[in-house]
């Protein structure tokens, strides 16, 4: 996968988590388990997009590079969402 897509995948991912179910920065201590679900349910499919055109169809880095995003992704929310409830205490 490109560098540019790696990073599409991730900016899209965290997009999802930041505006799906409203703008976070509206209700940054309430319950995040939909855009949490959905923003982490995004990832495969979008890497598969990337990956779609190799052949044979390389399900190892499937998996690998869902599995850094994600964790890459983890690490952003949570400092966002962090900056955000400090922000608007």
């Amino acid at each position: 996968m490109s560098r540019g897509w790696f990073f599409t995948v991730l900016g899209l991912s965290v997009l999802g988590f930041v505006l799906i179910g409203g703008p976070v920065w509206r209700h940054p201590r309430e319950g995040h388990l939909v855009r949490i679900t959905a923003s982490y349910l995004m990832i495969p499919p979008l890497v598969w997009a990337a990956l779609r055109r190799e052949r044979p169809f390389p399900l190892g880095r499937l998996a690998a590079a869902s599995a850094v995003i994600a964790l890459m992704k983890l690490v952003v929310t949570a400092l966002l969402l962090g900056g955000i409830a400090l922000a608007t205490r």
